[in-house]
């Protein structure tokens, strides 16, 4: 049996655009390990849509798609903070 999850983000066209590319990065790093390891655990699939992100997570084993998709909306939730920030930074001329 297959177990899915997809979750689909909004925010600022900017903001989700910044947030696909430090996520699109991490995805293909995440692959590129698992090439050498035959035995995935679990698939991510992240793609954007103009506003919306969409973080597809899919497996054999509920308990790792549930580990992977508290992984992966971390990690975007953190790319989102990190695009505040910076925006803040430059507001303020650091």
């Amino acid at each position: 049996m297959v177990i899915k999850a997809e979750f689909v983000l909004e925010n600022e066209e900017e903001t989700i655009k910044t947030v696909y590319e430090s996520l699109k990065e991490e995805e293909e790093n995440k692959t590129k390990l698992e090439d050498k390891d035959k035995d995935r655990r679990f698939f991510v699939d992240v793609a954007l849509k103009g506003d919306k992100l969409s973080v597809c997570i899919s497996g054999d084993d509920i308990v790792k798609v549930r580990a992977a998709a508290n992984t992966w909306l971390r990690l975007s939730k953190i790319a989102e903070e990190m695009v505040q920030v910076v925006r803040e930074c430059d507001s303020h001329g650091f």
